[in-house]
């Protein structure tokens, strides 16, 4: 093992460490990936010591994102089933380490996919999908705050994976359908945020291909039932400590929604 692998292996394991509390952790010198590459190959390690997952997140799938954070692709976080909460959940505060939502679409697989589907097209991956859900994502990160460190970091820290509330939904149909559709968050004593698919490059269900053909290449399982959430249609929004919010989605006639508990940080 040489050094840039000791130094990718033990900050890997001190994230990993404190994914599950509000230790926060501060890289050390020449432990920040220098590359998307680098911060992948430390994102693996983490979620290779977390446990079964259950759903994946995307970042970054807006242009003007990838600029600021300096990414050159979007990249996914691997979501453990523990990290996935049902419509209406309380949050709680060792889960929320920053108390902020973004509002997504969630598609769940029909099918496994495995090797083989890496030359699938999107006419194939509609095939695939059982179903798209009304989501909130809840991002986290285990450094003093997201982004904190630059986007390599951001990518590197379990591709700031926090949690999930997956709500109602509905057959898939036509994906284009959702790409002007409005989207409309909603936080309790606040004035509506009010957003859409349109902001996500070929909208929501634009970087599910790449992410398919990237996530198997890495190894990683995509199983039936787990759900796969591209990215934020209303942008990123900071919820009050014990506030509902709810985000709706016209085109599914569902919503998603969420309250955080506990005193958190």
């Amino acid at each position: 093992m040489n050094q840039q692998d000791t130094l990718e292996n033990g900050l890997a394991s001190r994230v990993a460490a404190a994914f599950g509390g509000l230790d926060v952790v501060t890289p050390g010198a020449g432990e920040l990936p220098a590359n998307i590459d680098e911060a992948e190959r430390i994102e693996d390690d983490i979620i290779s010591r977390l446990g079964p997952i259950g759903a994946y997140k995307l970042g970054a799938t807006i242009a003007q994102v990838r600029a600021t954070l300096g990414l050159p692709r979007p990249f996914f976080g691997p979501t453990p089933v523990s990290r996935i909460f049902p419509d209406g959940a309380d949050i709680p505060a060792p889960v929320a380490r920053q108390r902020g939502v973004e509002s997504e679409y969630a598609f769940r697989l029909a099918r496994d996919l495995t090797e083989a589907d890496i030359a699938l097209d999107a006419a194939g991956l509609c095939a695939a999908i059982a179903s798209v859900h009304a989501a909130l994502e809840v991002p986290g990160s285990r450094f003093s705050g997201l982004g904190a460190h630059g986007g390599f970091a951001l990518v590197a820290d379990a591709g700031a994976v926090g949690s999930l509330v997956i709500g109602g939904g509905q057959p898939l149909g036509d994906p284009a359908r959702l790409v002007d559709a409005p989207v409309v968050l909603e936080i309790e004593g606040q004035d509506p945020v009010r957003g859409g698919g349109a902001v996500i490059d070929g909208g929501p269900f634009g970087p599910l291909l790449s992410f398919v053909r990237g996530a198997l290449a890495r190894g990683y399982a995509l199983r039936a039932g787990m759900v796969v959430v591209s990215g934020s249609c209303t942008g990123y929004v900071e919820v009050p400590l014990g506030r509902r919010a709810t985000a709706h989605f016209p085109a599914l006639g569902t919503s998603a929604s969420l309250r955080f508990a506990g005193t958190g940080r």
